[in-house]
């Protein structure tokens, strides 16, 4: 009777003002992993934070979609904190890109038969092991069970009760199979890592990712809902607007400028770290080292020039 009137009153704190943020401690009570935060967008729609990648929920009338599952050894956690928001049974799963920290709840959720979509790409990315030297590991290949379900071309719809998933490809970006997922009558976004707040973003070249296209695709984003739209961004506090929207893509523009000037000189990746191509910027992002984002961006312009 506890537990069920517990979950009551945050039901109830979850549909009253937009905006709401509730902290959930997992794991050793705060002394293990981060807590995972819950951000009321609507009140349909609400943003996990702190379990990896940020993760959308979207409230039906007797389920739940999940786009993006964070890491692997916290889908537990974040199943816990997703029946806190809501009892309802998570029915489906989408996937904005493969990165291990946006598909770890793939093969928990796969094994219960939820149902996954994702770019073509994202399931064969998912379907085999490669090394990957723009992020400095070996990707390592998911179980059948929590591979993508469903799969699509280039974009798609999704009814789920009152709300609508529109999502949208956007070929090498961040990856090959990035999407980002708008909900019209929300009036939310969900951009994956295609847009990051607080901090740099990983460019995956490896797969074709690369700055300038990330940059192009909040353009693209920037024509999706109105002024009013709010977006979950991949990393970084949900419910950014449009204006900081385009102020991420503004630095990310110059500083490929900048990188792009150094690859015309032929320019080694350790030569333009020492130019700190980022230094009148990093104050704004908020970050403490920019190097390792000077060399995975340096690195997609290379490719990109490499591919012409």
């Amino acid at each position: 009777m506890i537990e069920t009137n517990r979950r009551a009153f945050l039901q109830a704190l979850l549909t009253g003002a937009a905006g709401l943020t509730l902290t959930y401690r997992t794991s050793g009570q705060g002394r293990g992993p981060a807590p995972i935060t819950a951000t009321k967008l609507t009140s349909r729609v609400v943003a996990l934070s702190g379990a990896g990648g940020n993760v959308g929920l979207v409230i039906g009338p007797d389920g739940l979609i999940m786009i993006d599952g964070g890491l692997a050894n916290r889908a537990s956690d974040l199943a816990q904190a997703i029946a806190e928001v809501s009892p309802r049974m998570v029915e489906v799963l989408f996937n904005t890109h493969y990165h291990f920290d946006h598909v770890g709840s793939n093969e928990y959720l796969g094994k219960g038969r939820v149902r996954i979509i994702a770019h073509e790409n994202v399931r064969r990315r998912l379907g085999v092991r490669f090394e990957n030297p723009a992020m400095g590991r070996t990707m390592e290949p998911l179980q059948e069970v929590g591979r993508p379900t469903e799969t699509f071309r280039e974009r798609g719809t999704l009814g789920f009760g009152p709300e609508t998933l529109e999502y949208t490809h956007t070929p090498m970006a961040h990856t090959d199979g990035d999407a980002f997922v708008f909900l019209p009558q929300a009036n939310v976004v969900h951009a994956g890592d295609l847009f990051w707040t607080g901090r740099y973003p990983v460019v995956d070249y490896t797969v074709g990712g690369s700055l300038a296209a990330m940059a192009a695709t909040l353009a693209q984003m920037d024509g999706v809902g109105d002024e009013a739209t709010r977006i979950i961004p991949g990393h970084g506090a949900p419910g950014a607007g449009k204006a900081e929207m385009r102020q991420v893509r503004d630095i990310w523009l110059a500083i490929n400028e900048r990188l792009e000037a150094h690859a015309r000189e032929g320019r080694s990746a350790d030569d333009v770290v020492a130019a700190a191509p980022t230094r009148d910027f990093d104050a704004r992002v908020g970050v403490r080292d920019a190097e390792g984002f000077v060399r995975q961006a340096y690195g997609g312009v290379l490719a990109r020039r490499a591919a012409r």
